[in-house]
């Protein structure tokens, strides 16, 4: 095992054309002022505040209230000297500050946070130097404070946490020493209390967990650990939380750890990355199909990535961000890269302003990515935060500028004109071109202008292929 992955278990992105009417001057008269200044938008990172503790391995979970509560993690100053926190910070996306929020009965690392369907969020397993933990906690927004709840039966450091359909909470695998479990448990928040939930077919840690469209969970790969030895497992099975039952489904292309695992909109499961544990960092990924219980290769990160963030956007494509790879020095990054669905392909985009792997992504109530903590680049744990915006700009609507009439020829001048704009004259749909030389900034109407008499006036739009219309634009036909 080189130095690298030894970390991870520590450590576990023309002018505009004149036309002259040979009429002579058109009388021109627009009923709207130009039109608003629309934002440009292209994806990008930007700062937000910093946390008052630089960490990693922590959680980031948003609140009911659009706040981000960030619990627990560690520094480590070296492979073998290394910090764990108590304390928490809630980030307000209103103000883009952190603030201190109530602190955990104990420091963890490697733990799970879960949002309750009551709006508190509980905080179970993880470890800290002294101790792996068996207790769990609930966090209450409304008074920033930690209460201790009922214990896990069994000591779970890199386990999964799925909220079920029916407000319960299944965690998953995980362990403490040399040794994963294959149990899993349920937690109840109306008792506080857990309940055993049935065996996997192979102990499992740093695997991954997706609840699925039908409410069952998805566990994939990960790795066994028996007794210091780790055998990595591309197995997947499914847990039925009606019959509490575990079956197994299909396995894998490629085992690996440190992956990430995304459900997407139309269903089907996205797993990206990892690493065979040793030397090995993937660039692969693939689909799980629900209704087929098969996995399939889909298109490859443009980079390897391990420790890495993957978000699945409003728009329904999945950011993947930053982690670790196979270059040298720092092996940190600070590239991302977003999934589209419908191409089963990645494309890069902005890159962050810090390296980073170990951090954590929470997608924000306004459809932003905040990205916090990490380590990497040379730092022991960072305290800063960034924000990834992706939104979709207003549409851009069109506007007329000008009219000219040569023969029957209409000719439309303005600005936002897309392929397939189309001039509505009196509220009628004309056949229209956009010119070669101006595509955006001039229209070309081909029998528009014999509709024209003259002395009369008329209604103008353009309307775009989105739909989005331009100003009414009143234009009158000199006598003469």
């Amino acid at each position: 095992m080189n130095q690298h992955s030894r970390s991870l278990i520590t450590l576990p992105a023309r002018a505009s054309l004149c036309f002259v009417s040979l009429f002579g001057a058109a009388l021109l008269v627009s009923l709207l002022a130009s039109p608003k200044e629309v934002r440009a938008q292209q994806p990008s990172w930007s700062p937000t505040g910093s946390l008052a503790t630089g960490r990693f391995g922590h959680t980031s979970t948003l609140l009911a209230n659009g706040k981000v509560l960030v619990v627990g993690g560690r520094l480590c100053a070296s492979s073998s000297s290394c910090t764990e926190f108590s304390s928490a910070e809630l980030y307000d996306p209103a103000t883009g500050a952190w603030s201190a929020t109530g602190n955990l009965g104990v420091p963890r690392h490697a733990h799970v946070a879960v949002r309750l369907s009551n709006g508190k969020v509980l905080v179970a397993g993880g470890h800290n130097a002294a101790a792996n933990w068996t207790s769990a906690e609930l966090y209450d927004p409304d008074t920033g404070a930690w209460t201790a709840t009922g214990d896990l039966s069994a000591a779970r450091a890199f386990a999964t946490a799925t909220l079920l359909a029916n407000g319960r909470v299944l965690v998953v695998g995980g362990g403490a020493g040399n040794t994963f479990l294959s149990s899993a448990e349920l937690y109840d928040p109306t008792t506080g209390t857990w309940s055993p939930a049935g065996t996997m077919n192979v102990p499992r840690g740093f695997h991954t967990a997706t609840l699925l469209a039908d409410g069952r969970v998805l566990v994939a790969s990960g790795a066994s650990l028996t007794s210091g030895t780790l055998t990595l497992r591309p197995s997947a099975e499914i847990y039925d939380p009606a019959t509490g039952s575990w079956t197994a489904t299909g396995s894998l292309g490629t085992a690996r750890v440190f992956h990430t695992e995304t459900r997407l909109p139309n269903g089907k499961v996205l797993v990206t990355g990892g690493s065979d544990f040793s030397s090995t960092i993937y660039r692969s990924a693939e689909l799980y199909d629900p209704a087929t219980g098969v996995w399939s290769v889909t298109g490859k990160l443009t980079t390897p990535r391990i420790s890495h963030t993957a978000t699945l956007l409003a728009t329904g494509k999945v950011l993947a961000v930053a982690g670790f790879n196979n270059e040298p020095v720092s092996f940190s990054q600070r590239s991302a890269e977003l999934y589209n669905p419908d191409t089963e392909s990645w494309t890069t985009t902005a890159e962050l302003n810090v390296v980073r792997g170990n951090h954590a992504a929470t997608l924000l109530a306004d459809g932003r990515v905040l990205i916090s903590g990490g380590n990497g680049g040379g730092s022991p744990a960072l305290t800063n935060a960034e924000l990834f915006d992706n939104s979709t700009p207003p549409a851009v609507p069109p506007q007329i500028t000008g009219v000219s009439i040569g023969g029957k020829k209409l000719f439309i001048q303005g600005q936002n004109f897309d392929e397939g704009a189309k001039l509505l004259l009196n509220g009628e749909n004309q056949k229209t071109a956009n010119d070669e030389l101006a595509p955006t900034t001039s229209l070309i109407c081909k029998k528009a202008g014999k509709f024209i008499v003259r002395g009369e006036t008329v209604r103008l739009k353009v309307r775009n292929s989105d739909g989005t219309e331009s100003a009414e634009f009143i234009f009158m036909r000199p006598a003469e």
